[in-house]
Order: C-alpha cells, then sequence, then structure tokens
C-alpha cells in the first residue's frame, strides 16, 4: 500500500497563492488607485446610509460595552447619547425637540446628573428606528449604576449603621 503525502496548511496556502512582488512605485500606484476607487464608492453612499451605519456602529460599542467586565468600560449612558446626537448632526436643541424632551432635562442627561426613565429608553428607541433597542440603552444605564454601586463606599459606611449583626449569617 502507498503512504500518502500529507501536507501542512501552510504548504498547501502557497501552492494555491501566487506571491506578488512589486516595486515601491508599483505598489504606491496601486494604493492610489484602490483610494481613488474607495473615494468613490463612498461618494454613493447617501447620507441615510451614512447615519444608519454610523448608528449601527454605535449600537455595536454600546453591546460591547455592556458585555465588557473590565474597568476600561468606563463610558456612561450620558456619553453615549452625546454621541448619539453628534451621529445625527443634529444640534441639542433640535434633537430634544425630536424626542419630545425640555433641553434642560436633556443636559442633565447628557452630564450623568439625571437617571432616565423608560420613556426615554423606548424615544430612543423609536427615535433610532429601531437600530438601537431600548433594552440595550437600559443595559448600558444598568451597568452605569452597578459600577456606580460598587464604588460607592460612603454609601456602604452610611447605611452599616442600620445593619445589627454584620456578617453573621453566611460565613464565606
Amino acid at each position: 500500500m502507498k503512504k500518502v503525502k500529507t501536507y501542512t496548511v501552510r504548504e498547501i496556502a502557497e501552492a494555491h497563492v501566487i506571491p506578488a512582488e512589486i516595486t515601491k512605485e508599483e505598489q504606491k500606484k496601486s494604493d492610489l488607485e484602490f483610494s481613488a476607487f474607495r473615494r468613490k464608492q463612498l461618494a454613493l453612499i447617501s447620507e441615510k446610509d451614512r447615519i444608519n451605519s454610523r448608528l449601527l456602529q454605535l449600537r455595536f460599542r454600546m453591546e460591547d460595552c455592556i458585555s465588557d467586565d473590565s474597568d476600561k468600560a468606563k463610558l456612561t449612558f450620558g456619553d453615549f447619547l452625546e454621541e448619539y446626537i453628534r451621529d445625527l448632526n443634529l444640534r441639542q436643541v433640535d434633537f430634544s425637540r425630536e424626542i419630545g424632551l425640555h433641553v434642560t432635562k436633556l443636559s442633565r442627561l447628557l452630564n450623568n446628573r439625571e437617571d432616565p426613565s423608560e420613556k426615554i429608553f423606548v424615544r430612543l428607541e423609536l427615535h433610532s428606528g429601531n437600530i438601537i433597542p431600548a433594552v440595550v440603552w437600559l443595559k448600558l444605564f444598568q451597568k452605569q449604576k452597578a459600577g456606580q454601586l460598587q464604588e460607592d463606599w460612603q454609601l456602604r459606611e452610611k447605611e452599616s449603621t442600620y445593619v445589627k449583626k454584620p456578617g453573621k449569617l453566611v460565613k464565606m
């Protein structure tokens, strides 16, 4: 029986891919052609498609922030709301009118001085055309609040005066 030769993945790839060796001038010309092609394609995209693309990108960043358990994800609801408004190329006054919210309340939300209600999450979902669901806004806010609670040592100190026999029930 004849032994079958096995090939490595690299050997298989090299057998099917023709290496391209080009000069620096050819590479520069190729880069310029690709750049011109890319600009032409970008010019064909409508403003609505650009905005939808930015909103999808924002949604994915929000979802990444929600699922990221490390401390590096410190962006707040207000940060993402500000980016949302900027991606739509709107002024805060115009945006507040579009979602039926007083401009002062919007400012307080943007600066994390007031907590958003469920109504705000739903309005944001509807305003985005359901690209960013209310649940994503809610989860983002909940993660922000959980982080604040975790770091609030003054609250723990204050509330400890109300607890009799702390830590006596369960030993871990």
